[in-house]
């Protein structure tokens, strides 16, 4: 389900963007083939009131209408389990997944032994 949010999430930024680059329309018939037409619709309906119909989730919060995501919603998203969509807003919800950051912890000194 990711790759759908990902595929419309980069399918929203390429047309709302006001300039055209070579290719891009390509690439926009490429994305629109990769992604299923009941999705695709309800994304189109939106476009055409020209309002974004993906919004990104940040801290628990819909971009789109800055309303709190129920946890249960955040954690279905996290595990690529199901496309949603916002309660508030209808956009459909995108977690961006990265990767953990990675610690490298100093090894410890050993402290010498007491002299006796």
């Amino acid at each position: 389900m990711n790759e759908i949010m990902k595929n419309l999430f980069e399918l929203q930024a390429l047309e709302f963007d006001k300039t055209l680059h070579p290719g891009t329309e390509a690439r926009i018939a490429e994305l629109r083939a990769k992604i299923p037409k009941p999705i695709l619709g309800h994304y189109d309906r939106m476009a055409e009131r020209g309002k974004k119909a993906v919004a990104l989730v940040r801290n628990q919060t819909c971009t789109g209408c800055h309303m709190q995501v129920p946890l249960g919603v955040v954690l279905k998203l996290r595990h690529d389990e199901d496309v949603r969509l916002c309660d508030n807003c209808q956009r459909y919800l995108y977690l961006r997944v990265e990767p953990a950051p990675v610690s490298v912890e100093k090894p410890k000194r050993r402290q010498p032994a007491p002299v006796m």
